[in-house]
C-alpha cells in the first residue's frame, strides 16, 4: 500500500507549494495529489477517517449512496491530480533542458555557406540556437499560485518558447529555399477546379457542372554554378490515350512538359546560350498561364498563338550592370488577407476554439532585388511541324524577341508612397516575330487536315506589362501578317489571318509600395477582355458528318477575385461570358456563361 509523505524537496529550484505527495512504489519519485494548506490537510484527514469509519470492515452487503459518492468524488479528484501532475513535471522538465555551449566554428568555416542539406541533427542544432539566441519573456512567480493557474503560466511559457524555437527554424529553411540539395531545387502546384458553365453548342440546356484537378506540376530548377542552369518542369495529364480502338480507357501519367539548359551569366556577360524545350516568346504567353494572368480563364491571345517547340538559340541583355554591393534590406510589412482568413477565424473563435499563445516576432528585413538590364531579347531556331512543310531537310523556322523595361519611384521614399495610386511603377514593352504562327498547339492540332495547304504563316505579336502602384495592366495583340488560303471539307475556299488581342487590369488589396507582384498575396481582383479575328472555325468531315472545328469565342470576359488564405493557399472565383462569331461570319450568335471556382496550392 503507498505511502502518504510530506515533502518539501527543491521547492527554491522549482517553486513548488508544501503538500502531501504519494509515493510511486519504487521509492524514485513522488507524484503530488493536491496543494493544500495544514488546516485543509487536518480537514481532509478527518474526512478520510470519517469514511473509514463508515465503512465496516468485513462489509459484505452494498455500502451506502452517500459513502460510494464520497469514495466516486475522491477518485475523481485523485485521477485530476494526477494529471495535472504529469502536465506540470513536462512543463517543469522543459524548461529545465540545458542548451548546449555555442562553439566557435572553425576557420575555414567561418564564411562558408548555411547548409543546404537539412540533417535532422542540424534541425536540433538551429533549436537549440533559437533557445539560445531568442530571448523569452521572463516567467513569473508562481508561489502562491494553485496548481491550476501553475499549469496554465508553465503552459503559456511553453508555448512562447515552441513558437520561437519553429519561428527560428522556418527563417532558417526559408533562407535555404526549396532545395533538395545544393543543386536542384523543387517548386510546383497543385489546382483543382470546378466550374457550371453552358456552351455555344447547347445554349438551353441545364448548365454543366465539373470538378476536375485541373493542373498538378512539379518544377525543378537546377544550377550548377553561375553560368550554368537549367530547369525541368513534369506535369500530370489525364485520361491519356495509349492504346486503340480510341474507347479503350485512358491512362493516368506524368510527362515532361517543358526543360531547358542555359550557359550565361548575365550580370557578368551580355549574351548567353540556350537550348530546350520550352514556349517561345510570342506575345505575353510563357506557357505557364498562372503566372502571365490572374484570370482562371486563359486569355485568347494565349490560347491560339502558345508556340511550344524543341528550340536552340541565344538570348542577351544588355547592358551589363556595373557590379556593386546589394541595397540595403528593409522590412516588407506582409498583406493581409481581409475576406475568407478572417471569416474562418471568426467562425473558429464562435465554437470556443482557443489556440496556444503565440509569441509575435519583428518582420525579418529582405534585400529588394536589384534593377534588371532594360534591354533584353532572344533568337532562336526551331524543326516545327511536319505537315506544315514535309519531308524538310533543313530548320528554317526562326523565333526572335526585343524588349525594353524599366521602373520607377517619382522620387521619393516608399515610406512617402503608402498613399500613392501611381508609384512605384514598372513598364515593360516586347515585340516578338514567328516565320510559323500555324505551329502553335491549337493551330497545328484543330487545323491538321489543312496544314500542307496553308504552309508558313509568319506573325508579330507586341505586348506591354505595366504597374502603377495598387494596379496592374497587361496589353496585348497578336496576329498573323498574311492570309492562309486553303481549301475546307467541303471544297469552300478560306481565307484567315488569325489575331486575338487582350486588355487585363488587376488591382491588388491591402497594398504597399514594397508589393512587387500584383496578386501574388492577400486578395486582388482582375477584368480581362479578350477578342479574336478570323477565328470562327472551318468545315471538317468527322465521321462522314460536316463539323465545325478551330474556333474560339470572338469576345469575352473574365472577371475574378481571389484571396490568398494562407500561405501558398489560393481560392478564386471568377465570372465569365463569351460571344460567338455571328451566324454570317460561320458561328451561332450566342453567348455563354459560366462560373468558375479554384483551389491552388503553390509550394
Amino acid at each position: 500500500m503507498p505511502r502518504i509523505i510530506s515533502t518539501e524537496r527543491n521547492e527554491a529550484r522549482s517553486a513548488r507549494p508544501r503538500g502531501w505527495f504519494r509515493e510511486t512504489g519504487d521509492g524514485s519519485s513522488y507524484l503530488p495529489l493536491a496543494p493544500v494548506t495544514h488546516r485543509q490537510s487536518a480537514g481532509a484527514a478527518l474526512a478520510l477517517a470519517g469514511l473509514a469509519l463508515l465503512a465496516p470492515p468485513y462489509a459484505a452487503a452494498a455500502e451506502s449512496d452517500d459513502v460510494a459518492e464520497l469514495r466516486r468524488m475522491l477518485r475523481e479528484l485523485q485521477a485530476q491530480n494526477r494529471e495535472l501532475s504529469r502536465r506540470l513535471s513536462a512543463l517543469e522538465g522543459t524548461r529545465e533542458v540545458p542548451t548546449p555551449p555555442r562553439t566557435k566554428p572553425a576557420r575555414s568555416q567561418e564564411r562558408s555557406a548555411p547548409p543546404t542539406d537539412i540533417s535532422p541533427l542540424w534541425l536540433a542544432s538551429a533549436a537549440a540556437s533559437a533557445r539560445a539566441a531568442t530571448p523569452l519573456p521572463e516567467p513569473r512567480d508562481t508561489t502562491g499560485m494553485g496548481l491550476d493557474e501553475r499549469v496554465k503560466e508553465l503552459e503559456v511559457a511553453w508555448a512562447a518558447q515552441e513558437n520561437a524555437t519553429r519561428q527560428i527554424i522556418r527563417d532558417t529553411l526559408a533562407k535555404n529555399g526549396p532545395k533538395i540539395n545544393s543543386f536542384l531545387s523543387l517548386s510546383g502546384v497543385i489546382e483543382v477546379g470546378a466550374s457550371r458553365t453552358r456552351e455555344f453548342d447547347r445554349p438551353y440546356s441545364p448548365y454543366k457542372d465539373t470538378l476536375a484537378l485541373s493542373t498538378v506540376e512539379l518544377d525543378f530548377d537546377i544550377k550548377l554554378s553561375n553560368w550554368l542552369t537549367g530547369a525541368l518542369v513534369a506535369s500530370f495529364e489525364s485520361g491519356v490515350r495509349t492504346t486503340f480502338p480510341d474507347t479503350a480507357p485512358g491512362v493516368d501519367r506524368f510527362s515532361l512538359d517543358r526543360t531547358h539548359i542555359l550557359v550565361g551569366d548575365f550580370t557578368l556577360f551580355p549574351i548567353a546560350a540556350r537550348a530546350g524545350r520550352e514556349t517561345l516568346h510570342f506575345g505575353t504567353s510563357t506557357g505557364v498561364a498562372r503566372l502571365d494572368t490572374l484570370s482562371i480563364g486563359t486569355p485568347l491571345t494565349t490560347e491560339v498563338f502558345e508556340n511550344r517547340q524543341t528550340a536552340a538559340g541565344f538570348e542577351f541583355a544588355f547592358p551589363t550592370l556595373p557590379l556593386k554591393p546589394p541595397p540595403a534590406p528593409v522590412t516588407v510589412p506582409p498583406v493581409r488577407p481581409l475576406v475568407i482568413a478572417p471569416i474562418v477565424r471568426d467562425f473558429m473563435q464562435a465554437l470556443d476554439y482557443k489556440p496556444l499563445p503565440e509569441r509575435v516576432f519583428k518582420l525579418t528585413p529582405v534585400t529588394p532585388p536589384i534593377a534588371p538590364t532594360p534591354f533584353y531579347g532572344s533568337i532562336m531556331a526551331y524543326r516545327g511541324s511536319e505537315l506544315i512543310v514535309p519531308d524538310r531537310t533543313h530548320i528554317h523556322n526562326f523565333n526572335a524577341s526585343l524588349g525594353f523595361r524599366t521602373q520607377g519611384h517619382c522620387g521619393q521614399t516608399y515610406e512617402e508612397l503608402r498613399s500613392s495610386w501611381v508609384c512605384p511603377w514598372t513598364f515593360d514593352f516586347h515585340v516578338d516575330y514567328n516565320t510559323s504562327v500555324f505551329d502553335s498547339r491549337f493551330l497545328v492540332l484543330t487545323y491538321t487536315p489543312f496544314l500542307n495547304q496553308i504552309g508558313l504563316i509568319p506573325g508579330v505579336a507586341a505586348s506591354v506589362k505595366a504597374s502603377f502602384g495598387p494596379f496592374a495592366l497587361v496589353g496585348e495583340v497578336n496576329s498573323a501578317t498574311t492570309q492562309a488560303r486553303f481549301l475546307d471539307a467541303l471544297g469552300t475556299q478560306t481565307d484567315i489571318q488569325p489575331m486575338s488581342w487582350q486588355v487585363a487590369l488587376a488591382y491588388q488589396f491591402d497594398w504597399n509600395p514594397w508589393v512587387t507582384e500584383i496578386g501574388a498575396q492577400g486578395d486582388f481582383i482582375s477584368v480581362v477582355y479578350t477578342g479574336s479575328k478570323d477565328m470562327a472555325g472551318v468545315t471538317n468531315l468527322v465521321n462522314g458528318v460536316p463539323t465545325r472545328i478551330g474556333f474560339v469565342p470572338q469576345n469575352a470576359i473574365y472577371a475574378t477575385w481571389g484571396e490568398w488564405v494562407m500561405e501558398g493557399l489560393k481560392l478564386a472565383l471568377e465570372y465569365q461570358a463569351k460571344w460567338d462569331y455571328p451566324q454570317n461570319q460561320g458561328g451561332t450568335g450566342k453567348v455563354a456563361h459560366g462560373a468558375f471556382g479554384l483551389v491552388q496550392l503553390n509550394f
